[in-house]
């Protein structure tokens, strides 16, 4: 179960300039220097807890990454300033191709990242599911689906043009169950709403788990298992709150 309103701004400049409002108004549109060291930023930045949640899960996806046969080619969706790239790059023998839809972000993450031998930005849409890289090992769709109102579509177009094995990563955002959509729908449009973009709330999906219902994956990270609430909410650590899933090109990828 999925967001799908026909009046959604899902593309094009007006998207954009929604997005870069919001995001500016948000405090998320940092320094180029303060890009350079993410997710690392310093305590006392408003943002600090999230983008050290960020970190958990980064270090969590670079740890499975890293046991994966070399050489790999992955691809970051919606990587915008380019700092998940930059520390997937750090992997040996791997080269990482970004790519995003709003051209301000592919700027500044080639202005940061731009001089990595291994690392290149593209600016494009990935709406239909086509990547800019020639059958990549893995693709990562990081803090994306949000903005996506059918990932699954996205996600199975992308499976259908992997070789087989290639591996497809969503992390990084929320999936509700059907009794919390309500709530967290009025949530994004009273959040847009007093950030001053409230067009936002049309671009913004929430989905569910049964979103993925048509394709079969593996969930490598829960939230909200036992020992991870206590962790998040009980000792205070940094845990990332929302599910890591993977996807694996093969015949059959898609449920019968």
């Amino acid at each position: 179960m999925h967001d799908r309103d026909p009046q959604a701004v899902e593309s094009g400049a007006d998207w954009r300039t929604a997005y870069l409002r919001a995001r500016e108004r948000e405090g998320r549109r940092l320094p180029d220097a303060v890009v350079a060291s993410l997710p690392d930023i310093p305590a006392a930045h408003p943002l600090s807890h999230e983008w050290r949640q960020r970190a958990d899960s980064c270090a969590r996806l670079v740890t499975h990454l890293r046991a994966l046969p070399a050489p790999m080619t992955v691809v970051d969706v919606g990587c915008g300033n380019g700092w998940l790239a930059n520390r997937i790059a750090g992997i040996d023998a791997t080269r990482v191709v970004g790519v995003d839809a709003i051209p301000e972000e592919v700027d500044q993450a080639r202005r940061v990242f731009g001089a990595h031998p291994k690392l290149e930005f593209v600016q494009a849409e990935v709406v239909d599911g086509h990547l800019p890289a020639d059958r990549p090992d893995v693709v990562v769709l990081a803090s994306v689906i949000q903005y996506l109102p059918d990932p699954a579509r996205v996600v199975g177009s992308m499976l259908a043009s992997l070789p087989s094995g290639a591996e497809v990563h969503v992390l990084d955002s929320p999936l509700y169950r059907p009794a919390e959509l309500a709530a967290a729908r009025e949530r994004t449009r009273e959040h847009y709403g007093e950030v001053g973009a409230p067009e936002m709330a049309r671009a913004y999906h929430h989905h569910c788990w049964d979103t993925f219902a048509p394709l079969r994956f593996d969930v490598l990270y829960r939230p909200d298992t036992p020992r991870r609430q206590i962790e998040r909410r009980v000792l205070r650590r940094p845990r990332a709150p929302f599910p890591w899933l993977r996807f694996r090109a093969a015949n059959g990828s898609v449920r019968a």
